[in-house]
């Protein structure tokens, strides 16, 4: 169902380690404070965890400009998901597909009717403008029309930017139309902005930014991802205070431990961390598009994204077949077959140095030689 799982792919192909890309984690490590503040730390499991998580809030609110107050931390970003619902237990939701299976899974904990809108594999591009569509005088009551028909009945949204699996960004414009419209019916929004640090500078407008004028947005950031610590498990949710009450009472009081809430506080405060990270994988995905294109694939097709993954479509094959050889290789990739909404012959590849994007690119024209 995840990707990540070590274990599993040991017993599966019989190989001690791997160069795993079936997970979305920044391969640079967690910035070098953060080991220091785990070793000092460590005399500190002794204690129950601040079932506040105070400081780390406050950092979370200095750096990314929220009142502490409309700040709630969890034990990642997968735990908030299900502490919200059992919050809202809302009666029907909706689900832009293909996207991360716990929404499903924590919507259904609550036995709420869900209801899927398809993106397919171009993600938000699907209500991205077109060409030529300023021309059409009804574009505004369209548009206001087709969600409106989306929405009908719903009581929480879920939206996903950068989107998983796609890597496709939603548009301001569109996201205004919707805040607007859920506000109208009564309809709160789940927006999930787990990568949204891996974007690039064009793109890094956070949906938190709208939150004083709308009580019915919560927003998911995820420290896990981009700080690479999915170990310690680390995510917040920002929203209304009144939002946050009801959340609480659904909280584990003790679900930040004190070595992920010290090593969220060190990641947040290493300043220079970020931009280096995303040059490096810049360089990185670079390096792989311009590989990928240049060894002229006849049986695959990528889908570009801006973040640190991106779709491959198997042609004519197997996903399963490609999938086995490069595990046998040592290269673990995401099998799509469960995200609901996508066609079962996709593959997820994370981006991660440009010698572990050697090895794949070595690994894809290795299985299509064989199979050729």
């Amino acid at each position: 169902m995840h990707g990540g799982n070590l274990r599993r792919a040991q017993e599966l192909y019989g190989l001690d380690s791997f160069i795993d890309l079936s997970a979305n984690i920044n391969p640079f490590g967690p910035p070098s404070g953060v080991w220091t503040s785990l070793q000092k730390a460590m005399a500190d499991i002794v204690n129950y965890p601040d079932p506040e998580s105070l400081a780390l809030r406050k950092t979370l609110s200095r750096r990314l400009g929220q009142p502490l107050e409309w700040i709630m931390a969890g034990n990642g970003a997968g735990e908030l998901i299900f502490t919200i619902l059992q919050a809202l237990k809302p009666q029907k939701v909706v689900i832009p597909i293909p996207t991360f299976s716990e929404y499903e899974r924590a919507a259904r904990a609550v036995g709420s009717e869900i209801e899927y809108i398809p993106l397919g594999p171009e993600g938000w591009a699907r209500f991205g403008r077109r060409d030529g569509v300023k021309e059409n005088p009804d574009y505004e009551q369209d548009n206001d029309q087709l969600w409106r028909k989306l929405l009908k009945g719903c009581e929480l949204l879920f939206l996903c930017s950068p989107h998983n699996p796609t890597g496709s960004v939603l548009e301001t414009e569109t996201f205004e139309r919707i805040l607007r419209l859920t506000k109208e019916i009564g309809c709160k929004i789940l927006f999930d902005e787990s990568f949204f640090d891996f974007l690039p500078d064009e793109y890094r407008k956070s949906s938190r930014d709208y939150l004083a004028a709308n009580e019915h947005l919560l927003v998911l950031y995820s420290l896990t991802k981009f700080f690479s610590l999915p170990g310690l498990r680390l995510g917040a949710v920002f929203a209304h205070p009144s939002l946050l009450a009801a959340c609480e009472r659904y909280r584990d009081p003790w679900s930040v431990n004190v070595l992920a809430q010290q090593a969220g506080i060190a990641a947040l405060e290493d300043l220079k961390y970020p931009e280096d990270v995303r040059n490096k994988l810049e360089e990185s995905r670079l390096y792989f598009y311009r590989e990928f294109e240049s060894s002229n694939f006849m049986n695959l097709r990528l889908w570009p994204a801006s973040v640190n993954f991106a779709l491959i479509e198997v042609l004519n094959r197997k996903p399963g077949d490609l999938i086995e050889h490069l595990g046998r290789s040592g290269i673990l990739v995401r099998d799509c077959a469960s995200f609901e909404g996508l066609p079962g012959n996709f593959i997820r590849v994370a981006i991660k140095d440009i010698p572990v994007m050697q090895r794949l690119i070595e690994g894809l024209r290795n299985f299509v030689w064989e199979q050729d």
